[in-house]
């Protein structure tokens, strides 16, 4: 019996290769991310600081050409902050829709690893059956000739 070929094993390939470049272009998504939320997180941590750094000034009594770039440097961060979470949520827009890639591609693949399970049983299970015909014919054989012997 020859061996099993599933005619569109290519194409499971090719999707099952594509998968995995969806699932690494993911994994640089959610790093991106992660290196955004790091930054302002930064961010946020020296604004806080710088802050506080105001509050101690003003009980000591600041002046006010400091106090002007104070407010002009907290204005900054603010921007810088606001941007960053634009990108971030650009990259989280772009990441759902990097995940909807992959379970359609997963789907995809999983109907197809299904479709050649399921051939590759009907084949398995036409192997059989001509292995029986074999079978009876080589008895049905045997049994005549015996039967013409005796005869």
């Amino acid at each position: 019996m020859k061996k099993f070929i599933f005619s569109l094993e290519n194409v499971l390939r090719y999707k099952q290769e594509t998968l995995g470049m969806l699932k690494n272009e993911m994994t640089q998504l959610q790093m991106k991310i992660r290196e955004l939320e790091k930054t302002i997180s930064g961010i946020k941590r020296e604004y806080a600081e710088l802050n506080h750094a105001l509050a101690l000034e003003l009980k000591s009594g600041v002046i006010s050409n400091s106090m002007a770039i104070y407010k002009r440097y907290f204005a900054e961060l603010d921007r810088r902050a606001g941007s960053l979470e634009l990108q971030k949520a650009a990259v989280r827009k772009t990441a759902a829709a990097k995940q909807a890639e992959i379970v359609h591609m997963k789907s995809d693949i999983s109907g197809l690893e299904k479709l050649r399970d399921s051939q590759r049983r009907a084949y398995e299970a036409q192997g059989r059956k001509e292995q029986e015909q074999v079978l009876e014919e080589f008895v049905s054989h045997k049994t005549v000739a015996a039967d013409c012997r005796m005869a």
